[in-house]
């Protein structure tokens, strides 16, 4: 840490929308908090102002990971109309450059979250003072998660090397590129045909995004190009946890394969994180695993893909701080 006294992020008068990072999967317990977290700490290293919201709704445990006490506001205070600005629920956290929201006060009802106040949520994402706002959003395709998924400038799916979450993150990919091309405007004329592609049985009998790319053509060549631009600019990115092996790392090759075969878009393999069992003992101190074990080969990795992300979004900073 260097030691310097830094203003709270969102009374820093910059104007700059964030970039906005939105870590997913189908499946829960496949290391969300973990990833967003620890890359949240690491791009916060480079001096780069980050804000990091718990959105898993209803499940919140970021603030456990961060080691950070329950906050007097969070994300259910926003939702609930307790709090008028998403900026009053943001708290301090004690490493330099880093604030959060979290959902620590999260009661059962939090995930039914109406339309208008998800919108309004978004927009106040968008406007927060910072850099790089991170986001850990729920198991699952619910609407909410979807929507954050696709309007993150980069969407990050979390997996495990294992049949459940492979299945899983399938599931999830194939829900946010349909939720895309529905919410796409250009192609309102055949969300129709978007929708029926989603039902195993539907009256069109389309089952694949070829399928539904030949129909459109048909109907209309030059929504079908619209339809190829879209597929072609989703670029959502793959980061594997807990690999114990080659046959582990070499799954998100063959998701990447999948994906460009079946959807037409390409996955970009991120890398993968090694089985650590250091992870756990973090989490037990309530530290993040790049503070209580800097040198370790997992905190090595995350900071590698930080730099990464941070070089796609276009962000450069100093060297990280110790």
């Amino acid at each position: 840490m260097d030691g310097i006294q830094r203003a709270p992020l969102h009374l820093v008068t910059d104007q700059a929308k964030p970039k906005i990072w939105a870590i997913g999967g189908g499946k829960g317990g496949v290391g969300k908090s973990l990833i967003a977290s620890s890359l949240a700490y690491s791009v916060a290293r480079y001096g780069h102002k980050t804000v990091v919201i718990d959105l898993d709704l209803g499940g919140a445990n970021l603030h456990t990971v961060l080691g950070l006490e329950p906050p007097k506001k969070g994300i259910a205070d926003f939702i609930f109309d307790r709090s008028a600005s998403l900026a009053d629920c943001v708290q301090p956290t004690p490493y330099p450059n880093l604030e959060a929201i979290t959902g620590a006060h999260d009661d059962l009802k939090v995930t039914k979250i109406t339309q208008a106040k998800l919108d309004l949520l978004i927009s106040q994402i968008k406007t927060l003072n910072a850099e790089i706002v991170i986001i850990d959003l729920g198991a699952g395709t619910s609407s909410y998660t979807l929507d954050f998924f696709n309007i993150a400038d980069i969407g990050i799916l979390a997996g495990l090397p294992e049949p459940t979450s492979i299945e899983n993150a399938y599931r999830f990919i194939k829900a946010v590129y349909f939720d895309r091309l529905a919410r796409t405007p250009e192609l309102a004329a055949v969300k129709d045909l978007i929708e029926a592609t989603t039902v195993a049985h539907n009256p069109y009998g389309l089952h694949t995004p070829t399928d539904l790319l030949n129909e459109i053509a048909l109907r209309n060549r030059d929504l079908a190009l619209v339809m190829k631009k879209m597929v072609g600019d989703f670029k959502p990115k793959l980061l594997l946890n807990q690999a114990r092996s080659q046959a582990d790392i070499d799954v998100g090759y063959s998701m990447k394969a999948v994906c460009k075969k079946y959807f037409g878009f390409d996955l970009e393999y991120l890398g993968y994180l090694d089985y650590d069992s250091s992870v756990w003992q973090s989490v037990r101190r309530k530290r993040p695993i790049m503070v209580e074990f800097p040198n370790s080969k997992l905190s090595s990795t995350i900071e590698r893909v930080s730099n990464y992300l941070l070089k796609q979004s276009r962000i450069t900073g100093n060297a990280p701080g110790r």
